[in-house]
């Protein structure tokens, strides 16, 4: 699929710019942030330094009041209260005390027992308990001699005025009767000669008093009076954006606390990183929303890239195996690479499709349900040979080769058993999976040529074992004598009478069978490359041109015993170095031959036995290989590379590379680019 160049540069340009802005924005914040905090802390210390400086002034002025209390407990006038002089003796020293602080609104002596007060610049009141005073009765309840109790504030009305009020009650010790001291203190010219002048700029500034439990004695906010501070709605609105500071007031147990409306000192501030914020989350919501809408257009050259490379890693992986399946280019640096996951226990099966069946279905769509029929049951690679044999590579989790078979047929319906022959190879590794197809392809050649209930057929147990096992036919003691003797009077006379003309099929199929199975017990580690002559001779010739195969069984023993047991070592080494030292090069088969000191057609012969291909397809594998090397560890140009290895042209490069990895140069190096990657990110 293609796009548009600009298209997706533009969207990545906007994307980039979009996602540039919040950066700023944090980070212009934050500095915000950092000088609300500094100013938050240099408010905090001038105020701190404001409030120890009232609070002491203050708090010096309450203990002359306090010490005027103490003072008036000691009096002994206070003691003499019973005749009509000593009352006015009294009142003269209450007139007295209030008028010593400008803060005392009223000085009163109380006594309980007879219930009359007498009040500074004011007079005698008789029953207390009828008298607005009458909160004194209940308050001197429960105290102890020389107690000095702070009062609640409340409102007093004197004169016809309110004023708001706080009271220092002392316990007089006992005498004649119980008496009672009280200070009366105005909050009001408290507030306004100490706090009033604090309380500035619309607000910013609240200074107030309050007890040791956190309510309210005095406020410029009068209707908060009695209220506990976190009940302060104006407070708890601002919550983290008030600074609170307090110091205390000894001589009442009260509380001087400051509150600082940092919100409102630094206003503007606030606001514009208010703004910012708002206009930080408008920007994240855009970049959320545009990522949304164009997350598929954004990603699809990544996605693309990504599908690219597993399809790339895929065909790769199937080419490989199917290399290794047929015996070809055995050697690629790839295969350890890409092929580690492959378990020890891998299994060839070939399944033919009966082309004698009428079908009502076509061959692609018999093929797609024999697949998903295996892929429901193991694990498999699927080669397409033609379009009536498959060749399938199946993973197994241990070597009971007849458990498998009996799963294996299970695994297909009966109508697809009755359309397909299904041959079985050997258990093997990944690097000998070659010796699987050929004994699969060996018991598919030899099982159908036998009449059989069965379409089923497992090199390790073929139909014709059965009849083996029943009958001991002395002939092929004989056979097998003369071929260890070399006798090849015998052995032609044998091969002449076991394969004659003359011979029903069955008993020459049979015969065919005994023969084939002697020599491949005699050849033993070199049967696989026996039973591929062996299948290359029923494919090329037909099993039943009796010429041919006594031809080839009499060639076969003129050999045996060092056809397959030559040691080509030397030789072959000598092949490769120099192949290794002249691959960049144009060179011919007879510069090898000269090389290596050989003719041509022995070293023809040479390769085909030792690598089972050409000399030709040997040097382009191993260019093949030098350039994956440089299509992995360099950004060297492809042109360049096909020229390093050997290649005379581009294309002839990439045809030869294709043909060998299933990919292309420029697929290989996305896979091993990002697979070095992928490495190094793990590492």
């Amino acid at each position: 699929m293609r796009f548009r160049f600009r298209d997706y540069d533009s969207r990545i340009v906007i994307i980039l710019l979009l996602v540039a802005i919040p950066p700023f924005l944090i980070a212009s914040i934050y500095q915000i942030n950092i000088y609300l905090k500094q100013t938050i802390t240099l408010v905090d210390a001038k105020n701190e330094s404001e409030l120890i400086r009232t609070g002491t002034f203050m708090n010096q002025m309450l203990e002359q009041v306090r010490d005027g209390v103490l003072e008036g407990m000691k009096n002994e006038q206070f003691m003499k209260t019973q005749r009509t002089g000593d009352k006015l003796q009294v009142l003269k020293s209450l007139n007295k005390a209030v008028n010593s602080s400008k803060y005392l609104e009223q000085v009163m002596y109380y006594n309980e027992a007879e219930d009359y007060m007498l009040v500074s610049n004011y007079g005698i009141v008789s029953d207390v308990h009828s008298s607005p005073y009458n909160w004194v009765t209940a308050e001197a309840a429960e105290m102890e001699n020389y107690q000095i109790k702070v009062m609640e504030a409340r409102s007093l009305d004197i004169h016809g005025s309110h004023k708001y009020v706080s009271s220092l009650l002392a316990k007089l010790p006992t005498g004649t009767s119980q008496s009672y001291l009280n200070y009366t203190i105005n909050l009001e010219k408290l507030y306004n000669d100490f706090l009033q002048k604090l309380n500035v700029d619309g607000g910013v500034y609240n200074y107030y008093l309050t007890d040791l439990e956190g309510k309210i004695v005095y406020h410029q906010d009068l209707s908060l009076l009695g209220v506990h501070m976190q009940n302060n709605p104006a407070a708890s609105s601002l919550n983290n954006k008030i600074v609170i500071s307090s110091y205390p007031i000894q001589a009442m147990k009260w509380n001087l606390v400051s509150e600082v409306n940092m919100y409102q000192l630094s206003s503007g501030i606030y606001k514009t990183r208010d703004q910012m914020i708002v206009f930080l989350t408008i920007m994240v919501v855009v970049i959320l929303a545009m990522a949304v809408l164009g997350a598929k257009q954004l990603y699809m050259p990544i996605s693309q890239l990504k599908l690219r490379l597993h399809n790339s890693e895929h065909l790769l992986k199937k080419t490989l195996v199917h290399n290794l399946v047929k015996e070809r280019f055995t050697e690629s640096s790839d295969i350890e690479r890409y092929l580690d996951e492959y378990p020890a226990n891998l299994i060839i099966v070939i399944l033919t499709i009966h082309s004698q069946i009428d079908r009502t279905t076509d061959d692609s769509g018999l093929a797609e349900e024999i697949e998903t029929c295996l892929r429901a049951h193991f694990n498999i690679d699927l080669f397409v040979e033609s379009d009536k044999q498959y060749v399938v590579l199946l993973k197994l989790h241990d070597d009971d080769r007849d458990t498998f078979t009996n799963n294996l047929t299970l695994s297909f319906n009966d109508r697809l058993l009755e359309e397909l022959t299904i041959s079985v190879g050997g258990i093997y590794p990944i690097k000998k999976i070659h010796h699987s197809y050929i004994e699969a392809l060996y018991a598919y050649n030899m099982g159908r040529i036998y009449s059989s209930d069965t379409n089923v057929y497992s090199y390790s147990q073929l139909p014709a074992d059965f009849r083996q096992q029943q009958i001991k036919d002395p002939t092929m003691d004989e056979l097998e004598l003369a071929i260890r003797q070399h006798n090849v009077q015998t052995y032609t006379e044998i091969i002449d009478m076991m394969l004659s003309e003359n011979r029903s099929v069955m008993e020459y199929n049979y015969n065919l069978y005994q023969y084939i199975t002697l020599l491949i017990r005699l050849y033993d580690q070199e049967s696989v490359r026996f039973l591929s002559e062996i299948n290359e001779l029923i494919t090329d010739k037909g099993i039943m041109n009796a010429a041919a195969v006594k031809q080839f069984f009499i060639s076969k023993f003129s050999n045996f015993n060092t056809e397959y047991r030559q040691d080509f070592n030397d030789y072959v080494a000598r092949v490769e170095q120099y192949i290794a030292e002249f691959y960049a090069t144009n060179f011919s088969m007879d510069d090898v031959a000269d090389y290596v000191g050989v003719n041509r057609k022995y070293l023809s012969q040479l390769f085909k036995k030792q690598y089972n291909m050409t000399l030709t397809d040997y040097v382009s594998q191993y260019r093949i290989e030098q350039a994956k090397l440089l299509l992995a560890d360099t950004k060297m140009k492809i042109n360049d590379i096909g020229s390093n290895v050997g290649f005379n042209s581009k294309s002839y490069f990439t045809k030869v590379f294709k043909m060998l990895t299933g990919i292309t140069p420029t697929e290989y190096r996305e896979l091993a680019w990002n697979r070095n990657k992928e490495g190094g990110d793990e590492s």
